[in-house]
């Protein structure tokens, strides 16, 4: 991998390793549904696969935590050249280098960083920053309730459809059983979509609570994968939302018939979405190029349109531009995760889903 030297390429690496983390967790979850749930004994053998899903949560939880603290305390230096002290334990001196944090990030990102010529640089570490603490209470019963809803209770229901129809429910009649395959095939998949937003969680709610509470952060940007559903792009295609008014100003022409976006509509994800925000420091328009192009496509499909219409038109494109991709089998090289339905998106927060 090429040297992290630029925000947008460490916001990048950051993306794509907290996808990887989130993604190892579904993946177990779905593993153990498929080992542990029996279709026909769901209320019995459901509390011990949610006992096993939760620890994997958890455990993958604290070190989405822990790789988000790394990125942004690399991230503030690159762009500040100071730093916050070091997440969960005292700082042990005033001042570190631009090479301790991107090795720190390396290691909890789980990838290779070569050496870079500014590994040198010293960056101030601002040991007066208390880093938010984590409701853990409210994290857990969040990831309980979501899996629970997603998993066996989606089962349930889907089953008694099935055995409710005449002449079903028996194991020797072959359409109920292959719908059988098809329901709990589905139930898992949702299930480990859940997940994957529940590990996700972890480094999102750090990431906002701290730059929120960090001085020096002026607004927020939306980074998504190549293959963002529309909601997702619209997001990406604003670049910067400040935090304040006067800061708003400066930010320039956004394109045409944009609709409002809050700080708030960027905490806003659905299952699957492998977006993350990036806090910036300067009082200057942020979009990557991706966000641009985005940007570019909305003003073009929203000519003509306002409000609503607008909104309606931006996801007519994105959506036929996605189903395209999808019958050649030609996703973006970048792309890391499935095609995404349009779930609506509701805030992340440690008391819900």
């Amino acid at each position: 991998m090429a040297p992290v030297s630029s925000p947008r390429q460490l916001a990048d690496a950051h993306r794509r390793a907290q996808v990887a983390l989130a993604s190892r967790a579904a993946g177990r979850v779905m593993s153990d549904w498929q080992r542990m749930i029996q279709p026909r004994r769901i209320e019995e053998t459901a509390p011990q696969w949610m006992d096993a899903s939760l620890g994997v949560i958890t455990a993958s939880r604290a070190r989405s935590r822990d790789l988000a603290a790394s990125y942004l305390r690399l991230h503030r230096a690159l762009n500040t050249d100071t730093t916050l002290p070091p997440y969960a334990s005292a700082p042990v001196a005033e001042v570190t280098t631009l090479g301790r944090l991107r090795r720190d990030f390396a290691s909890r990102a789980q990838i290779h960083l070569p050496s870079a010529g500014d590994d040198g640089r010293a960056v101030v570490i601002e040991d007066d920053y208390a880093w938010p603490d984590e409701d853990q209470e409210a994290f857990a019963a969040a990831a309980r309730t979501s899996l629970a809803v997603t998993g066996p209770v989606h089962a349930r229901r889907r089953l008694a459809d099935a055995e409710g129809a005449a002449g079903r429910g028996r194991l020797d009649d072959t359409d109920f059983l292959a719908e059988l395959d098809t329901v709990m095939r589905d139930a898992g998949a949702s299930a480990a979509a859940a997940a994957d937003r529940e590990v996700l969680r972890g480094g999102r709610d750090l990431l906002h609570r701290a730059s929120s509470a960090d001085p020096r952060v002026v607004g927020w940007v939306r980074v998504t994968s190549a293959d963002p559903c529309a909601w997702c792009a619209m997001l990406a295609s604003r670049g910067a939302v400040y935090r304040s008014r006067d800061a708003a100003q400066l930010k320039g022409h956004a394109g045409r018939n944009v609709p409002p976006v809050d700080p708030e509509d960027l905490e806003k994800y659905h299952n699957q979405c492998h977006c993350q925000v990036v806090p910036i420091y300067l009082r200057t328009a942020w979009i990557s190029e991706q966000g641009r192009a985005f940007r570019e496509l909305w003003d073009e499909a929203t000519d003509g349109h306002t409000g609503r219409d607008a909104i309606n038109a931006y996801r007519r494109v994105i959506d036929a531009r996605r189903r395209r991709a999808r019958s050649r089998g030609a996703l973006p090289a970048q792309a890391d995760g499935p095609l995404f339905t349009n779930h609506p998106p509701r805030r992340d927060q440690g008391s819900g889903t």
